[in-house]
């Protein structure tokens, strides 16, 4: 009999809200019509049956007149699906095939996208006829694009092949070359050092476009995006500048403080002998004049931008393109300026046809993103670290920092109240579009999963505080049919936790770490669920090896408390790591005596010499970040610490059930712990995705993973299977083979669990 929640297919093919992207609602306002007619969103519906994943621009009426009427109606409207793309190749969470959709105009929506699984291609969709036009044909697809008002023209990013070995040679010097870039495929840009281009194309023609600039490497871990003008004559482009990185580390305290942190190659490897800067990457906006191609500074400083937020918004074009606000720059040092000069990134006004600026406003953190205030000219908002601050022109101040903000989101504070488009979502409320109206009142405008109800279990809000005094905010999550006298298996996912987005599955601090967290399907197992946050809300380590052991301290206090509260059985508690926490649980299963009975590590980062080797000149931040967890590198007067922190050295200390997933054709970290358990008796299994991106996206490998860990933690945890076929491609025979599999490793397991703790547990740190 089927417990109480949705299955892992239900949980696969919810639909999902993609844009915007991180469901805010200052984004949104972006995507409502100049005339602030109409809204769109993105959605993303996977289909299991087909292995499939839908990708719709829904069109929603926002007028006035319209949300007014629909107070009087007892169910959300359907909105208007103005395109529908299907994917059967996108292998990518954080790639989907249709994004980047934006207005120009009050008709016409530009996006880019993969149709028929062909590469990403720029492409207009006027949204009363729902004609769609192809704008590029580039040949290796557009990573990244903009348009002026007119749509005559494109600017767009694409890869310049960089494979490691030459078309018809037959060897390759290996030199600072990435291990990936030379084991891999020439012709896959996934593991080359990728390299890009801007060019600037003819909409819609096919004639070759022209190459602005010089190509790039990739750095700080993404692709740059460009910024046209409205009226075509002038292109912002950030420029990566690795040559200016150590004088610029000189000069501003928070370049040192990135270079310090994420890239320290240029010096710990001065010579390029075996790295070269990436984690980091100090950029320069330059601003090129498209009538003739001629190329300049706007200013001799860099901006903030760090790893992770290279196509954010910092550009907003002013007046049709005479000036251009930008947000998160550094200004040129002055002769004679304070120190107070460098200490902060700033908002300036830049004039392009004079090449002139003034500073706007001092940021207090760093820029996050930059937007301006739908229907209102003049008017931006500025996310400033955690603060949201907006700005406004007068005729004779100039720019002027609203005081308080505003009153509602994308409501002028001196404007009458009207209706507003918002997310609305909540811990166990899925996101929809719903609109606020003057008195308050809210009318819904999107009802994207009616099947979700009650029966899906609830998440709640829950903490603890370890043995040294740090305090740690979760979540719980409990089945509909929750006992509270019973004491429960639990299963921990350990990628953050978000008290204010609603819990599905994966990581609900963003909604595309999906991978094996399979979130409300583990409660139809009679399995409760605890989202660990990615760390304490206190006391936080400033070391890496520290913080591994503060996420050890974290589990051990969760597991005690739930316990403590009879919630919990101690024996039966599993965990699961992706990325940046694989290598936390990795480290917790071998070096705590932590009551874990099984285990996951799916694409996980390692601190292995194993690791450290394949990771050589992929990034040097990686590799300093495996130096620091492991107090120094595996040589020298550091190598008995490396020794001593090196999980593989110890794998006699792993105890738990381990399975393993690696997503990707190329060999990833992790083999060696599981060569080394499987030589050793250990139970372990690992599970290899040839053609999975590190958040998986296809329906069939995302039920290969969930599906795949569901049954993982309720054989270890609960002593029980399953017999209905329910993975694509899944037999018999086959499911028939995985419990003989694991049946094995419950022998081995009792042999392992008779052994004395190994030295290394025994005597901890």
């Amino acid at each position: 009999m089927a417990g109480v929640g949705p299955s892992v297919k239900e949980v696969i093919e919810f639909t999902r809200i993609i844009q915007p992207v991180k469901l805010d609602d200052d984004t949104l306002q972006t995507q409502i019509s100049p005339d602030g007619e109409q809204l769109f969103i993105v959605t993303r519906k996977a289909d299991v049956a087909s292995d499939r994943n839908r990708f719709e621009i829904l069109l929603m009426d926002v007028s006035p007149a319209r949300l007014a009427s629909l107070e009087a109606m007892p169910a959300a409207p359907s909105p208007i699906r103005l395109l529908t793309v299907e994917a059967a190749h996108d292998r990518a969470d954080a790639t989907p095939s249709l994004r980047d959709a934006r207005w120009v105009g009050n008709r016409t929506i530009v996006f880019r996208a993969r149709m028929n699984d062909e590469p990403y291609q720029v492409y207009r969709v006027d949204v009363q006829t729902r004609r769609v036009t192809q704008l590029t044909y580039a040949p290796l697809g557009v990573v990244a694009f903009d348009v002026p008002d007119d749509l005559r023209r494109v600017v767009y990013l694409t890869h310049v092949p960089n494979p490691a070995i030459a078309p018809g040679a037959r060897s390759v010097v290996a030199g600072a070359k990435s291990f990936w870039s030379v084991h891999g495929q020439p012709d896959d840009f996934d593991s080359q050092i990728r390299r890009y281009q801007f060019y600037l194309a003819e909409a819609g023609s096919r004639t070759p476009a022209r190459a602005l600039g010089a190509a790039f490497l990739e750095s700080s871990y993404g692709t740059p995006r460009a910024s046209i003008s409205p009226d075509g004559r002038w292109l912002l482009l950030p420029t990566y500048r690795p040559d200016r990185q150590l004088a610029w580390a000189r000069q501003y305290p928070l370049v040192a403080d990135a270079f310090k942190e994420a890239s320290p190659s240029l010096v710990q490897d001065p010579l390029g002998y075996y790295s070269r800067p990436t984690g980091y990457v100090s950029r320069q906006m330059m601003v090129y004049r498209l009538t003739d191609g001629h190329e300049r500074a706007v200013i001799d400083a860099p901006d903030d931008s760090r790893g992770g937020n290279q196509q954010r918004t910092d550009r907003l074009w002013m007046d049709g393109g005479r000036s251009v606000v930008i947000a998160g720059t550094y200004l040129p040092l002055r002769e004679g300026g304070g120190s107070d000069q460098a200490a902060a990134s700033h908002i300036i006004e830049y004039w392009p046809e004079t090449g002139d600026w003034k500073p706007i406003a001092v940021l207090k953190q760093r820029l996050e993103t930059a937007h301006a205030v739908a229907g209102a000219k003049g008017e931006f908002i500025a996310i400033d670290g955690e603060n949201r601050r907006v700005f406004r022109r007068d005729a004779q101040l100039g720019w002027q920092e609203v005081i308080g903000g505003e009153s509602d989101v994308g409501q002028r504070v001196d404007a009458p109240k009207s209706w507003r488009p918002l997310v609305r979502q909540a811990l166990n409320l899925p996101p929809d579009i719903v609109a606020k109206g003057p008195a308050g009142q809210e009318v819904r405008l999107t009802a994207l999963n009616p099947q979700f109800s009650a029966q899906w279990g609830t998440m709640k809000a829950y903490s603890w505080t370890d043995a040294k005094g740090r305090r740690w905010d979760g979540g719980l999550m409990v089945p509909a049919d929750f006992k509270p006298r019973r004491k429960y298996p639990l299963v921990i996912q350990s990628y953050g936790f978000s008290p204010t987005r609603f819990y599905r599955d994966g990581s609900n601090i963003y909604d595309g770490f999906t991978s094996g967290f399979a979130g409300r399907a583990f409660l139809r197992e009679g399995l409760l669920v605890l989202a660990l946050p990615w760390r304490a809300s206190s006391g936080l380590p400033k070391d890496e090896h520290e913080s591994i052991k503060a996420f050890g301290d974290g589990v051990r206090a969760a597991i005690e408390a739930l316990v403590a509260e009879g919630l919990v059985d101690r024996e039966r508690v599993g965990i699961l790591g992706w990325s940046a926490t694989g290598v936390r649980v990795l480290n917790l299963v071998t070096f705590t005596d932590v009551p874990i009975r099984a285990a996951t590590m799916m694409d996980g980062d390692s601190n292995t010499l194993y690791s450290m080797t394949i990771t050589y000149a992929m990034s040097d931040g990686i590799q300093a970040i495996k130096e620091r967890a492991n107090q120094g590198g595996p040589f020298g007067e550091s190598k008995e610490r490396w020794f001593r922190n090196d999980p593989s050295l110890h794998t006699d200390c792993i105890r738990a059930a381990l399975r393993i997933e690696s997503y990707g054709a190329e060999v990833k970290n992790n083999w060696d712990i599981y060569a080394l358990l499987r030589r050793q008796y250990r139970p372990v299994e690992l599970i290899k995705f040839p053609e999975g991106a590190h958040a998986l996206a296809r329906p069939s490998e995302r039920m290969i993973s969930l599906q795949g860990n569901v049954d993982w933690y309720r054989f270890w945890l609960k002593g029980e299977r399953r017999s209905e076929l329910l993975i694509p491609a899944e037999t018999a025979e086959s499911l028939k083979e995985q419990y003989a599999r694991w049946d094995q490793m419950v022998t081995l397991k009792q042999a392992t669990d008779a052994v004395p703790k190994c030295a290394r547990v025994a005597v901890p740190d």
